[in-house]
């Protein structure tokens, strides 16, 4: 393979990865669905929420009143596994972790 080749395979590669970043920019929050159609936050919370809710925790908490169920003013964080947790699911299963890095979850959830 050419030194020519890999730069051009490079240069594509960064374009390519640069295009969503660029489309966020340009349109604000959203994301491209399976066949690279752009659509805006708004469309993906009501076209799929639980994707939403999953992938872009940080869109639920600009829009307070997406969030659903009965823990729907809860705010959360990310697991070891990069996965959204509510801040009920960390009181049930790490309380100790919520004290030392969520103090503020304390006076709020009522514990």
């Amino acid at each position: 393979m050419s030194l020519r080749t890999i730069f051009t395979a490079a240069a594509l590669i960064a374009f390519f990865a640069a295009a969503p970043m660029a489309a966020r920019a340009e349109h604000g929050p959203g994301d491209y669905d399976d066949h690279h159609v752009w659509h805006d936050d708004g469309w993906w919370h009501a076209n799929h929420p639980d994707w939403v809710t999953e992938h872009h925790p940080d869109w639920v908490r600009n829009h307070p009143d997406w969030r659903t169920g009965p823990e729907a003013r809860d705010d959360g964080d990310w697991d070891d596994h990069h996965r959204w947790r509510n801040r009920g699911w960390w009181w049930k299963h790490h309380p100790e972790w919520v004290r030392e890095h969520h103090p503020h979850w304390t006076e709020a959830h009522g514990h």
